[in-house]
């Protein structure tokens, strides 16, 4: 006596039962590249300088810089710097 393992297969004869096998799925995954990163800092001392404006900004953004953060030393009254953090993904590491 023949078990298929679906029970809806066809039948070829009268005891025979063809079982029908799954096609196995091979996956071949690249290896993770972990991502790199650069960094740009720039510094401004407002007593010499203006405060970057929108123009400087969109020049950096569009070079694929992304600001993470601003450091003014004037809300503490310990310097005149403010500092502009950015990051971007090295793509050619």
């Amino acid at each position: 006596m023949f078990f298929s393992p679906q029970p809806f297969a066809p039948k070829l004869a009268d005891h025979e039962v063809r079982s029908y096998l799954p096609i196995p799925t091979v996956y071949d995954a690249a290896p993770a590249k972990q991502a790199q990163w650069e960094y740009h800092l720039l510094a401004i001392n407002t007593r010499e300088d203006a405060l970057a404006d929108a123009e400087q900004l969109n020049e950096l953004g569009k070079d694929g810089w992304i600001l993470v953060n601003i450091l003014d030393e004037r809300t503490s009254g310990k310097g005149s710097h403010v500092y502009y953090y950015f990051v971007r993904q090295n793509l050619n590491a």
